[in-house]
């Protein structure tokens, strides 16, 4: 190739003069154009190198070197960068640009053709060959071609056989395929070595116009009708040649080159002896896009293999990035997956705690009921005494008056109806007590405030009358709190039991001892006030009085306020205690019943 035959003569002169060293480091920057041969290279470099020395002439600053290959040394040129431009046929260049991103640049113009419609495949024959009808009749004929990697000669005709349903490889046995030079194939057809041959379009008229061959040794087959062409053609005709630039290019270079090609006129000496009109834009290249695409020349797995090897660095990246956020993701999973158990197991164990304190404290509030209802057990048993002596009287009057004649059976009609009554008041302080005492679970329900302090006090009933107490109950008729109400009747309880113990220990005893019960609605709260007019409380006394185990009660426990706030505390609410001149008073805070604010008010 010239290219070599350049660097060859490079060398030598470097061996010839030391000053040729200096030479060598001052030469002016190669830019190297290959150009695609499908014929004799001498042919080729006798067509394109007037082109390159008008380049030469138009960019001094470089040394434009034409470099002459066929299809395989060409690729190899351009997969490692050594040519900066190519001039290939269509098929060439999208390949090219499919696997190293080659940029088209210009169309080159055939002489007495559009650019578009300028490149076809011609079947020629020996003139004694009979004339065809179909494809098929030319299954037994012993057929060449250059190489199958050949756009005019082999592979355009190849997309018409497979359109007719003719697979040549298949269904032609005695193809074959014989290399360069072209014209080679019509003296194998003349010389009776073949019977039928394929060549791009015009190879025959211009083998004959240079006296090589006669027009009587051949004759086309199935000839294509066109106007294009002064050539005959076997098939339709698709674009002529085209430049690219590869990608290492710089884009203003390659635009000054363009912009000088396309100034190339006809009979400039580059056109006329390169065989063309001159160079145009870019043309549109959707017949040759259809024919690779019919022949599986696409390039989609090159260009996916070409992408793979450019990017695969980066695609480990990516696909080692991904990985470490996949192991991430796992162990961040794990480690949710294993804290959400241990958390769901803590909230078991939670929750079993809770119930279990929730257990504890309702046995804790039943048994300080139950020492309550010790300390009421005098009071109730002399409560009780007076029905049941009530009821004994009557019962033995009802015998005395059975034994009278004659029988007075209203009167002992009414000494009955009396032990009845006797017999129900009994029971009523048995309920009341009962009520009381027994365990039950929390329950916080709409009660009425009013209701509860009365049972409450039905418990004392006989100490309050046995102590002449005067009890003051609540104006308000009728107020609605949400809570339970048995421990708010246990809490009721031991207040009414401290007054009780307050006004026994005054000495001298009071005048007129009383407990008084008095009620005052905020807007969402009501505070119940039980003041006494016993012995009253120190300060000292009133600054321990929630502190538990804590006591002025010669046999308290001390317990019984403790108990009272965390009760008060649980329905969201508050006690407190206040002195006062005569005896002490305690303030109960507890929110009113939703609804019912507006009704208590």
């Amino acid at each position: 190739m010239v290219y070599r035959l350049f660097r060859g003569l490079l060398l030598i002169g470097m061996l010839i003069s030391p000053m040729a060293i200096a030479d060598v480091y001052q030469q002016r920057p190669a830019i190297r154009i290959g150009v695609l041969s499908f014929d004799d290279i001498n042919k080729d470099i006798y067509r394109w190198q007037p082109t390159i020395d008008y380049l030469n002439q138009r960019f001094p600053q470089y040394q434009f070197t034409l470099v002459i290959g066929d299809i395989k040394s060409i690729d190899q040129l351009v997969s490692s960068e050594t040519i900066d431009f190519a001039i290939t046929n269509g098929v060439k260049f999208l390949m090219y640009q499919n696997q190293h991103e080659a940029v088209r640049m210009l169309n080159l113009k055939p002489l007495h053709a559009d650019p578009q419609f300028a490149i076809g495949s011609t079947v020629i024959a020996r003139s004694d060959i009979p004339d065809i009808a179909n494809w098929n009749e030319i299954r037994d004929k012993n057929i060449i071609a250059t190489t199958p990697q050949a756009f005019g000669g082999f592979q355009i005709i190849k997309r018409e056989w497979l359109k007719s349903g003719i697979d040549p490889v298949r269904d032609f046995p005695y193809l074959r395929f014989v290399g360069l030079p072209q014209e080679s194939l019509l003296s194998q057809l003349a010389n009776r070595e073949a019977d039928i041959a394929i060549l791009p379009t015009c190879v025959l008229e211009q083998a004959i116009k240079s006296g090589h061959f006669s027009p009587e040794q051949f004759k086309v087959l199935d000839i294509y009708p066109q106007t294009t062409l002064p050539c005959q053609s076997s098939t339709p005709l698709y674009p002529y040649w085209t430049l690219s630039r590869m990608k290492h290019v710089h884009e203003q270079l390659a635009s000054e080159i363009a912009q000088a090609l396309l100034s190339i006129k006809s009979d400039d000496v580059p056109a006329v002896q390169g065989n063309y009109q001159g160079w145009t834009v870019p043309i549109n290249d959707s017949s040759i896009i259809g024919l690779m695409t019919d022949l599986g020349l696409a390039g989609n797995n090159d260009h996916l293999n070409v992408l793979w090897q450019k990017y695969r660095g980066w695609l480990f990246i990516a696909l080692g990035y991904g990985l470490l956020l996949i192991g991430y993701h796992l162990r961040v999973s794990y480690l949710v997956r294993t804290r959400t158990k241990q958390l769901q197991q803590m909230m078991e164990l939670n929750q079993e705690s809770a119930e279990w304190i929730r257990k504890q404290q309702e046995q804790f509030y039943s048994a300080q009921r139950i020492l309550l209802s010790g300390e009421m057990a005098a009071g109730m048993a002399h409560e009780l005494n007076q029905p049941l002596m009530a009821i004994n009287n009557y019962v033995v009057g009802c015998r005395m008056r059975l034994q009278q004649q004659p029988l007075d059976i209203a009167a002992l009609d009414k000494a009955l109806e009396s032990a009845i009554n006797q017999t129900n008041n009994a029971k009523e302080v048995i309920r009341h007590m009962r009520h009381f005492i027994k365990k039950h679970p929390e329950q916080q329900q709409n009660i009425v405030l009013n209701n509860v302090i009365a049972n409450a006090l039905a418990l004392f009933t006989n100490d309050l009358k046995r102590d002449g107490i005067t009890v003051i109950g609540p104006s308000q008729a009728s107020v609605t709190v949400f809570a339970d109400e048995i421990l708010i009747q246990q809490v009721l309880v031991n207040l009414i039991r401290n007054a009780l113990d307050a006004i026994k220990q005054c000495v001298p005893p009071v005048a007129k001892p009383q407990i008084i019960f008095d009620m005052q609605i905020t807007e969402s709260d009501v505070i119940l006030k039980i003041a006494d007019n016993g012995i009253g409380m120190t300060g000292e006394q009133l600054g321990k009085l929630f502190v538990p185990f804590v006591t002025s009660k010669d046999n308290g426990l001390g317990l019984g306020m403790t108990i009272c706030k965390r009760i008060i505390e649980a329905h969201h609410g508050r006690i407190w205690a206040q002195g006062q001149p005569a005896g002490s008073g305690i303030f109960i805070s507890l929110p009113l019943a939703e609804g019912a604010q507006h009704d208590n008010q």
